[in-house]
């Protein structure tokens, strides 16, 4: 923020919702000393009319680890907005729908749109969905904010001048270098020779792009001639119950880490069937997103030791509650409500809804009416608030405008008897200005990996260097 909190102002953040960040004025600068301020605008009636919300989130299948926190990360976010009067005295109501394949889920956001009305959306969790139903939310011109579906893909070409679409978590680039740099900074990889990787990712636009990600991550920092690529898979998502096969063969490459971006139940069969074939004892687990969602069912019984991703995101345990009443107020109010913990779909869908709340308000001050979807859109640009993750940054320009951006976490998997499922273990946070595309950079996406961030990681980092 451009100006400090007081313990006062700090408190009035947390019982109305989250801290929207300090704005410089201008009314300190010399050319405006001396005059008076610009009278209020005057207020028009704000209608009674309830505002419509649409949720899209994974509710069966591979998927429903993410989609069902997802979807109720973003009814908490309602509920408390209506306990508390709304937005502006108007409340939310909400309309659910399924993700599913691209295809179908293009029609549902067509039903939300045109048949159920929605004011806003908040959704998706697969990274073919957001480029499917992206070019949609701008021809239709909908308000709307991706929880997920993190590719580089969408912002970089397939809408890369957005107006309506926002996204809410990490940019996958950031989500595979800071599993990469975790892995190098608490596995000591800078002290080994050579380092012998394997890897194992989706066949999808997330999967690739960890790859491509985590591969050049490691080649810069720990220098290309150090590292030996031994195995790559890349299974279709969702589609394989049985891993025995990639297992084995994984174990029989003899690798010194294992990089993987497997998910959702995809990531809970992997690891439960290495287990009997003792994979984890014989090389290092290195995990973009193991533990970012339902870690109470999906990593109930993972090895200790390994990197524990959270897709560069949210883990419920970080900032730390003490330092942090923002997150432990999070935390508190998801488990009374929902008898878990939260995890990284339902922090992002759970900011989404007050990234809009925060917007709306801040459109009203400025213009005195309620306002249109041209008027929240410039009020979300260039916006920072404080969620439980901590701070939340709205990109304002190419390249990824509209993307949102907070610092990456990652740690150790350490299973804790407090919970009863593994947790991150010396967590270290990865400053997101350090592992990602800065804005109004003009390069070019590189040819083989497809995106910014690799070309970028390529021409600026200096071999052999860790970033951060």
């Amino acid at each position: 923020m451009s100006k400090k909190t007081g313990r006062r102002d700090f408190l009035k953040g947390l019982v109305s919702g989250l801290v929207v960040g300090g704005i410089a004025g201008v009314a300190g600068t010399e050319i405006y000393r001396g005059l008076a301020p610009p009278p209020p605008p005057v207020r028009e009636e704000i209608p009674t009319t309830p505002i419509k919300a649409g949720i899209q989130a994974y509710l069966t299948g591979g998927g429903a680890l993410w989609g069902k926190p997802m979807m109720q990360g973003a009814i908490l976010a309602i509920e408390e907005i209506n306990e508390r009067g709304g937005i502006l005295g108007r409340k939310i109501e909400y309309v659910v729908k399924s993700e599913t394949s691209p295809e179908e889920t293009v029609r549902e956001y067509r039903t939300l749109v045109l048949d159920e009305k929605i004011d806003f959306y908040v959704g998706l969790i697969s990274s073919s969905n957001t480029p499917a139903v992206g070019p949609v939310a701008e021809e239709l011109q909908t308000l709307t904010f991706f929880v997920d579906g993190c590719t580089d893909f969408l912002f970089e070409s397939v809408v890369p001048d957005p107006r309506f679409c926002f996204r809410i978590t990490n940019i996958q680039s950031a989500d595979g270098v800071a599993a990469a740099i975790g892995a190098i900074k608490l596995l000591n990889l800078t002290e080994k020779d050579k380092v012998r990787i394997a890897h194992i990712h989706p066949d999808y636009a997330y999967g690739r792009n960890a790859h491509a990600h985590m591969q050049i991550t490691f080649e810069k920092v720990l220098g290309k001639d150090r590292v030996e690529v031994v195995y790559e898979a890349f299974p279709g998502l969702f589609k394989i119950t049985d891993f025995s096969p990639y297992i084995t063969e994984i174990i029989a490459n003899r690798p010194d880490i294992l990089a993987s971006s497997l998910w959702g139940a995809d990531v809970v069969n992997f690891y439960k069937q290495a287990i009997g074939y003792g994979l984890f004892e014989k090389m290092k687990y290195v995990s973009c997103i193991a533990h970012a969602a339902s870690p109470a069912e999906a990593v109930k019984d993972f090895p200790d030791g390994h990197i524990a991703g959270v897709h560069a995101n949210y883990f419920f345990l970080y900032p730390e509650w003490d330092k942090y009443p923002i997150n432990k107020s999070f935390v508190n109010n998801y488990y009374r409500r929902w008898g878990t913990y939260p995890d990284s779909p339902s922090e992002g869908a759970y900011v989404a809804v007050y990234l809009y709340k925060n917007a709306v308000e801040k459109a009203y001050t400025m213009i005195g009416r309620f306002p249109e979807v041209d008027d929240i859109i410039r009020a979300l640009e260039g916006m920072t608030i404080y969620g439980p993750a901590g701070p939340i940054h709205v990109r304002a320009e190419k390249p990824n405008k509209h993307q949102c951006y907070k610092d990456g976490i990652v740690g150790i998997s350490k299973y804790d008897p407090r919970f009863g499922f593994s947790v991150l273990d010396k967590p270290i946070v990865i400053p997101i200005s350090k592992i990602t595309v800065p804005e109004g950079w003009e390069g070019t996406p590189d040819p083989k990996a497809g995106t910014l961030a690799y070309s970028w990681i390529r021409e600026t980092w200096r071999e052999g260097v860790v970033p951060v």
